[in-house]
């Protein structure tokens, strides 16, 4: 089995190429510093790194380390002279825990992770394509309440960007508004969705955009939902999931539908969730990890834990054997 020295090399050495093909005739001394080892550490690593090249290729392919005295430059990067994206999951992960830290007292350092969520929002902005991640802000945008008030004045239908937890993905859907309401303290739309083709009720703090579509609102005759016992009805293939969340893992309660939740005197939080299929169980505890989660009664919080630890022992077998 690999060591934990091994991995922290391998993530080491996966940012050490890109920092040096942007940083060209960067001292030793100053990659120590910079990366927190030292400078033998770094020689070892540069060392390592020109082993590596791209798969099935010779040696011309290999990343090129050259030394000038105590100086170093990268003229071959093989393909990763800049950082490593983050994934659509970890993206979201990310964000939905810096988000949650936000404002929090106890040692947090809040402009330091304001800083680094409108860093991670901007990369992942900045990306295109299909790989959307919600910003999932904290609180309702005074601009899209009032952009849906205006829908529902003239009667107008809208276009949403709306995140979904429990698929962990943003959704796009053309929507006739039926009504806002507030139910235990948050604001809701709920509209008939085209694509659903029923009506659906939104968090108003998981719309990303809202427009206003230039074509009258045409929704059927529907009853409005009674949200008198709650507003959220588990979908009816929804697997209902027991977790047992640390402090730490309690933003997962903000941003989740929950059945139930117990908050316990430690600051522990017990939930009980619907989950809508086992890829979004596994995101869910990989971005929890062990100090999320207070323990793992549930059986199938259990498995796809076990899951989640196969993947990744297989993954760091993939690059250290």
């Amino acid at each position: 089995m690999a060591s934990a020295t091994s991995h922290a090399q391998l993530q080491r050495m996966s940012l050490l190429v890109p920092y040096v093909v942007s940083h060209p005739e960067v001292t030793v001394a100053e990659l120590a510093t910079e990366f927190a080892v030292s400078q033998d550490q770094i020689r070892e690593d540069l060392n390592a790194v020109a082993f590596c090249g791209l798969p099935g290729q010779g040696m011309g392919d290999l990343i090129e380390v050259v030394y000038d005295e105590d100086r170093v430059t990268i003229t071959e990067a093989a393909g990763i002279d800049r950082p490593l994206q983050l994934t659509t999951h970890e993206a979201t992960a990310l964000i939905v825990a810096l988000r949650a830290l936000v404002g929090q007292s106890g040692g947090v350092d809040s402009d330091a992770v304001t800083r680094a969520l409108a860093k991670i929002e901007s990369a992942v902005g900045d990306r295109g394509g299909s790989a959307t991640v919600a910003s999932l802000p904290t609180q309702p945008a005074p601009e899209q309440a009032r952009t849906l008030r205006g829908a529902l004045q003239q009667q107008r239908a809208v276009r949403l960007h709306y995140y979904v937890p429990t698929r962990d993905e943003v959704t796009d859907r053309v929507v006739d508004p039926l009504r806002l309401i507030r139910v235990d303290g948050q604001d809701y739309l709920e509209a008939w969705c085209r694509r659903a083709e029923d009506v659906r009720i939104f968090r108003l703090d998981r719309i990303e955009s809202a427009t206003v579509l230039d074509e009258p609102a045409a929704p059927p005759q529907v009853e409005l939902r009674d949200v008198s016992d709650g507003i959220y009805t588990p979908e009816p293939d929804a697997s209902i999931v027991a977790l047992q969340l640390t402090a730490p893992g309690r933003w997962v309660a903000e941003y989740y539908e929950t059945l139930e939740r117990t908050d316990n005197d430690d600051g522990s939080v017990d939930l009980r969730l619907p989950i809508s299929d086992p890829d979004t169980l596994r995101h869910l505890v990989a971005s929890l990890g062990p100090d999320g989660l207070a323990g793992m009664v549930d059986e199938q919080v259990r498995e796809a834990a076990r899951v989640v630890a196969d993947r990744s022992r297989a993954a760091l077998r993939h690059y250290t054997d």
